[in-house]
């Protein structure tokens, strides 16, 4: 019996679990107001050779306010794999490497237009790979309703094909960290 071309990739944010509380009057918070899971079904033999693309899956609400007079100079986002796992797992105990994910982040909500966005980058080992960062004294403090981060994804696009590749039902959850800049 031959298996036909299937697979499906499923990231799980724990963009709302990971938020940092930074001294005692510092926060920091995340919130996954779209997109708390994204899945790629490659399902035919264009998909497999060209990849899939994910634009504005998930969007994400920023908290960051600094209570303390002023030490805190901004913020940045980074992502990785969660608990450093090192590969995407299959369910029939196949792997693909990280590096076949990439993501991005956009400005969402048009309030983050002085912030530095640093396209597509792989998805990593921790310490991972900075998606965004801002220093502008108008993004703090931030409010989740009026900034805003969008993240793509692409899988199967950057770094080759996944033609060849075993068919299984792949997931890897992926951490996205709020962290502040003093």
């Amino acid at each position: 019996m031959r298996k036909s071309p299937f697979i499906v990739f499923i990231i799980f944010f724990l963009g709302a679990v990971n938020s940092l509380v930074i001294a005692q009057d510092n926060t920091a918070r995340l919130t996954t107001l779209i997109g708390s899971h994204i899945e790629f079904n490659f399902n035919s033999i264009d998909k497999y050779r060209n990849g899939i693309r994910i634009t504005d899956g998930t969007t994400l609400g920023i908290s960051m306010e600094d209570l303390t007079g002023g030490t805190l100079i901004g913020w940045h986002l980074d992502f990785q794999s969660f608990l450093s796992q090192p590969t995407i797992d299959g369910g029939g105990g196949n792997t693909l490497p990280l590096n076949v994910i990439q993501i991005e982040a956009t400005d969402a909500s048009g309030n983050l237009a002085t912030a530095t966005f640093n396209g597509l980058q792989d998805l990593a080992i921790a310490p991972g790979n900075e998606l965004m960062n801002t220093v502008d004294p108008a993004h703090i403090p931030a409010d989740a309703n009026t900034h805003q981060v969008n993240l793509s994804y692409e899988c199967g696009i950057a770094n080759g094909s996944l033609l060849g590749s075993t068919a299984d039902y792949y997931t890897i959850e992926v951490e996205v960290i709020l962290i502040p800049d003093f």
